[in-house]
């Protein structure tokens, strides 16, 4: 499983279970529930997974290219370092950081970790 499928497939999940009525529905991000713990809201939940989904599509990389860049990361590196390619490889800190949010999840791998 490459770390993309992996937030993806944990993407899905946040998204299933916001939709499932885990929460209540409201405007505000955090509601607090009859236990007097605060949640996030449905709406917040799909709109972190909105966010996720769009940093990944910004990231995205053809893997058969012989650079093992994440474009987008190499394009700023370039443009605000004027140098060649970055030190980072795919996957870069931004989507290792965006898996961290999942370290306890069974199928998170080690050599994502930052």
């Amino acid at each position: 499983m490459t770390i993309t499928e992996f937030l993806e497939a944990r993407i899905e999940e946040d998204e299933m279970r916001a939709g499932s009525g885990w929460a209540r529905l409201g405007d505000t991000r955090w509601e607090t529930d009859n236990y007097g713990r605060d949640t996030l809201t449905p709406s917040a939940v799909l709109a972190e997974c909105a966010a996720k989904r769009a940093i990944l599509k910004e990231h995205e990389i053809d893997l058969h290219m012989s650079q093992p860049y994440c474009d987008t990361c190499a394009e700023w590196w370039a443009s605000e370092l004027g140098e060649g390619p970055p030190p980072v490889k795919f996957p870069c800190p931004t989507i290792r950081a965006l898996a961290a949010v999942y370290k306890d999840h069974p199928d998170y791998q080690k050599e994502w970790k930052q």
